[in-house]
């Protein structure tokens, strides 16, 4: 989503000035004597990258002359440039409000309020509701632009995203079937209509539209990706992979189709593979916190503990209520034996949101360490109840009921656990659900060993 819009409608920094004085604005407006000049100069500096001498610039242009819109528009660029977001989006209301026809003020604060969406939730935000206000104040933005600059399609592919982001399938339909008759030789535009016909599950006519996209470009690299996105949900894993290797093919900067390729190789069980991957992703795209989420994974499983905690520390300092990096965070201190940190941050997890499954997870397993099976049973229970998918609990439920000689519960929770994690009966996968350490591994090759002909496939008549 922010790749889309980052990057599409809107003017290079350094044409910025070049246009405001293209367009028609009242006389009244018009810059005074040497306010032109320095308002030149702030736009000149941020073309240069002078974020900061650009902010100065432009507040000596509003000291001469308050009401000069593009003073206004240009340093709610610099301000945005300088991370100021919430200063920039003033700045930018402003502009807006002193000059309704700036396509490139509604533009920047179009895009300063999607970034104010996406910041983490412990940020101050003044505006009430944020993300939502945030966004709403974005979409309108864009669809004003849209108004604006009737022929320029990518600003409504961006509307049709936001309009899914919202839930609101009719509004994005229409977005991109406007963009495709406006310019129906544009590919963006075949690929944006496929995405919102996936969304409404007509996967066949997304289809049609992707391939209308290849047909137009054959190195159209978002319509691989979009390709092989649907054929991966589908779990077509064989398309999905060729789709994202074209996409990396012809588009080798193209993140999201490496994030994909890691997500089939991590189906596949193909852990370092996917690892390369993803460290390709996030060197790629520092905002992609979820494949930074997901190397995090990876790299805890392997004993990367630090390097781990690192990435995990920035998601959650991003999204502090995302609970699968703060139990991966936790994962990290049960591995390196801290159970005392351990449990004590897990029984916060519980006690700030009772129903979620982390928190659980994370006391079963310190449980099972501190050889209490019977409260690590009660604890994956609870965890199972609210995620029933979750062959950790299901593989903790085998071993701990087999302890307790309760064999014929202990071999039903190992079936249920194959079905989810079909190398569960290998000592490897077995450990890593269960995070072993040293006294674990004979209890669990003993276990494995004593029933291994539980997961083997029926005899041939």
């Amino acid at each position: 989503m922010a790749s889309w819009l980052y990057s599409l409608g809107g003017l290079p920094l350094a044409s910025a000035w070049a246009f405001a004085q293209q367009t028609a604005v009242p006389a009244s407006i018009q810059p005074l004597p040497g306010v032109a000049e320095a308002v030149n100069k702030g736009f000149d500096l941020l073309a240069r990258h002078d974020a900061a001498g650009a902010e100065a610039a432009f507040r000596q242009a509003i000291d001469l002359q308050p009401e000069l819109e593009m003073a206004h528009r240009g340093l709610g660029m610099a301000l945005r440039a300088r991370g100021q977001d919430e200063a920039a989006l003033r700045e930018l209301e402003v502009a807006t409000r002193l000059d309704p026809s700036d396509a490139d003020a509604h533009y920047e604060l179009a895009v300063t309020a999607w970034a104010l969406s996406q910041q983490s939730p412990a940020s101050p935000r003044p505006r009430g509701a944020p993300v939502e206000d945030y966004r709403a104040l974005a979409a309108e933005e864009y669809r004003k632009l849209a108004a604006l600059r009737p022929q320029d399609t990518s600003v409504r592919q961006i509307l049709a995203e936001l309009d899914l982001e919202g839930g609101r399938k009719e509004e994005a339909l229409a977005e991109v079937q406007e963009a495709v008759r406006v310019a129906p030789d544009d590919p963006a535009s075949h690929v944006a209509l496929g995405r919102v016909y996936f969304a409404e599950a007509e996967e066949e006519k997304a289809a049609a539209e992707y391939e209308k996209a290849l047909k137009l470009n054959p190195k159209e690299g978002q319509a691989y990706l979009a390709l092989g996105q649907m054929r991966f949900f589908e779990r077509r894993y064989a398309q999905a992979a060729e789709s994202f290797q074209q996409a990396i093919r012809v588009s080798p900067d193209l993140a999201p189709a490496y994030a994909g390729m890691a997500q089939i190789f991590m189906q596949q069980g193909r852990s370092a593979e996917a690892r390369s991957l993803l460290e390709k992703v996030v060197a790629l795209d520092p905002q992609d916190w979820q494949s930074q989420y997901q190397l995090a994974v990876l790299l805890n499983a392997a004993g990367a503990v630090g390097d781990a905690a690192d990435l995990l520390e920035k998601v959650t300092r991003l999204h502090p209520d995302f609970l699968p990096a703060q139990e991966q965070l936790v994962m990290g201190l049960v591995r390196r034996g801290d159970l005392k940190q351990a449990a004590a941050k897990a029984d916060a997890l519980i006690a700030e949101q009772p129903q979620a499954a982390e928190g659980h997870r994370l006391r079963a397993l310190i449980l099972r360490k501190q050889h209490d099976l019977e409260g690590a049973l009660a604890e994956a229970a609870m965890a199972l109840n609210s995620e029933p998918d979750s062959a950790s609990m299901l593989a903790l439920q085998s071993l701990s009921l087999w302890e307790l000689k309760r064999k014929k519960d202990a071999l039903a929770a190992f079936r249920a656990a194959a079905k989810l994690e079909p190398k569960v009966g290998t000592a490897e996968v077995f450990c890593r659900l269960l995070v072993c350490d040293a006294g674990d591994i004979s209890t669990v090759s003993d276990f494995l060993h004593r029933n291994r002909w539980v997961l083997a496939p029926p005899a041939e008549p």
